[in-house]
């Protein structure tokens, strides 16, 4: 009987380990003084990215790609998060939100009492910033 618990756990994190070659798209609208950008990312730390109409690629370290997929996997269904809408500027406000596996979030980027919530908007400013493109319309 003990054998048993063992031999379906793996299964378990198999089920729930995220696909390597299905990235998750973080996307970021942008305002009057930023440019929109899109990142896709896989679980390998490999990105591409367009932002300001130009793109490119990078890689951000395995750590912060295996955060943020855990995240995800712990957000279970991105679009059932919870969403309070917040007040931005109009010059300097942004929407963040993520897309996987068919599901997409609202926009992160409002505070939120769900660590879930707070946890992927802290990962896609990490993932943003290990990637070191800038935003400015300049």
């Amino acid at each position: 009987m003990l054998a048993t618990p063992i031999c379906i756990s793996p299964l378990i994190i198999l089920a729930q380990s995220p696909n390597p070659k299905q990235p998750t798209v973080i996307i970021n609208s942008g305002s009057t003084n930023t440019c929109k950008y899109i990142i896709n990312v896989l679980p390998s730390g490999k990105a591409t990215y367009t932002v300001c109409n130009r793109k490119g690629a990078g890689e951000i370290k395995v750590g912060t790609a295996t955060k943020f997929f855990n995240d995800i996997l712990a957000a279970k269904s991105l679009s059932k998060l919870p969403y309070k809408p917040c007040a931005k500027p109009v010059s300097f406000g942004t929407s963040t939100e993520v897309s996987y596996q068919g599901q997409k979030s609202q926009d992160i980027s409002c505070p939120s009492n769900d660590s879930r919530v707070t946890n992927l908007y802290d990962d896609t400013k990490s993932i943003q910033e290990e990637l070191n493109f800038s935003t400015s319309k300049n």
